[in-house]
Parts: C-alpha cells; structure tokens; sequence
C-alpha cells in the first residue's frame, strides 16, 4: 500500500496528515475513556458526565467508526504511528506547567486588576514552592 503514499503525497504532505491523524486519534482515544467513565478530578477541577446511556453508546459507535477510517487511512499512506514517550510528555507539559506558574505570581496578576499588597505574601510562596516541584519533575526526567 505504500504506492498511495509514493504517488499521492510528498514527504511534507505525508508528514502532516500523519501527525494530524494522531492527533485526532489521541482525542478520539480521550473521549473514549470519559465514555468509559474514566473521570478524574483534582483539588481545582473537576469532571462529571451529562450524557444518558443512549447518548454515550451512539458516540461510542461513531468514535469506533472514526478511529477504523483513521486505520484505512494510516494503511492506505502507509503513515507515521506517532510514538510519544511518557518523559517527552512530561518535559513538553511541565515546561508549559512552569511558565503558567511564574505568571501566577502576585505582581503578574496586574493585568487583571490592581494586586492588593497583602496578596503576594499569601499566594507567592506556595507558587514558589509549586515552581520548584514543577522545576523538580522536570530535572528528574531530563536527566
């Protein structure tokens, strides 16, 4: 099946499709778990179904259709299966986890109001201390 490929895409082309299809793949996997009832929830979040049961196996037919046509398509172009390991995933997350936390600290919440001088010492060092954990994570995967 790699004719497809050769004829019908360049290098570019196959290489987007490829990470494109993954993608969707990765979300399609996502809302299959939640289907699942595979909810998780945190100190600050939260996540809880609205569907009915009707709702939830219609979906669950129509994400198993998706992924089967990514299938023909992976098989058709003969593309990439994108491979991510856990220590790639947690560097890339926990450096978008760091910027975020710097940005929290109390002199960087101005642009959304004037920052009470009582705000910094009751908000700055358990940011600090999520910074260094977030800082911590990130050595110990990198190394």
């Amino acid at each position: 099946m790699n004719n497809g490929r050769a004829t019908l895409l360049n290098e570019h082309q196959h290489r987007a499709l490829s990470t494109r299809l993954a993608i969707l793949d990765r979300e399609f996997a996502e809302a299959e778990r939640l289907l699942k009832g595979e909810l998780e929830s945190g100190p600050m979040f939260s996540t809880s179904t609205d569907l009915t049961e009707e709702e939830k196996e219609a979906l669950q037919g129509l994400l198993a259709d998706a992924r089967n046509l990514v299938r023909v398509l992976r098989d058709r172009f003969a593309l990439q299966v994108q491979r991510q390991d856990v220590r790639h995933w947690v560097l890339g997350h926990f450096s978008i986890l760091w910027n975020i936390l710097c940005d929290s600290h109390a002199q960087k919440l101005k642009g959304f109001g004037e920052v009470s001088p009582k705000l910094a010492p009751q908000l700055d060092p358990e940011i600090d201390q999520l910074i260094e954990i977030v800082s911590s994570v990130r050595s110990l995967v990198s190394s």
